[in-house]
């Protein structure tokens, strides 16, 4: 039913990208001493570009073949070429924990208008 609602569409895929990303630095930061590994990142949220952030991915080749899938949530993962650098991983990480609760909180606040509206406190 609010999967039409253009702000939810949005509240969801902010959430979506800031899980993706959150995996992105939780992966950067295992990986940091590993030899030749190289940082990787997410790209920004793009409000234009439209998602299915809750379609099914598939974790490895053949893996749901009868399905569609995406992968990563949607969002594109691209290498740096550069080594990880630790300090602006957990940088990154409180940036998407702030950007993972700011999606929440617009997701709630909608879902309280839209009650509200209906009469449904």
């Amino acid at each position: 039913m609010f999967e039409n609602i253009g702000i939810f569409k949005v509240a969801t895929g902010m959430m979506s990208h800031a899980s993706a990303r959150q995996n992105v630095t939780a992966t950067n930061i295992s990986n940091a001493e590993t030899p030749g590994y190289t940082a990787q990142k997410v790209r920004d949220f793009d409000l234009e570009t439209p998602r299915a952030p809750m379609a099914m991915h598939a974790s490895r080749g053949g893996h749901l073949d009868a399905f569609a899938t995406t992968n990563a949530n949607g969002f594109d993962r691209f290498d740096t070429d550069q080594p990880v650098d630790l300090e602006n991983e957990l940088l990154s990480a409180a940036k998407t924990q702030s950007d993972h609760q700011r999606a929440v909180s617009v997701y709630r606040s909608t879902l309280s208008i839209l009650r509200t509206s209906l009469g449904k406190m």
